[in-house]
């Protein structure tokens, strides 16, 4: 049986051998329940998480240039290839 601490915020590490067994992984959800003295976490089923427009931010950073100057001479040359 493996010794936890509870820290100040009421978190707690699981042990290494444990998440090991319990195929548990970074991000994954675990239910908590208490019941007669016992404290449960159980791993729930994982999900396909759904994605946050933030996800997507600085997706294409540099596409355009790494400076402002360059990106703005890049886009000043995308609008001068427009069709007017």
């Amino acid at each position: 049986m493996s010794t936890v601490r509870v820290r100040p915020k009421h978190q707690i590490t699981l042990p290494v051998s444990i998440v090991n067994q319990a195929g548990i992984h970074q991000d994954d959800l675990l239910e908590a329940s208490y019941a007669n003295g016992v404290i449960m976490l159980v791993p729930k089923a994982r999900q396909a998480r759904k994605g946050d427009i933030m996800d997507y931010a600085g997706i294409a950073y540099t596409v355009y240039g790494k400076t402002a100057d360059d990106i703005d001479a890049g886009i000043a040359q995308l609008r001068d290839e427009w069709e007017r």
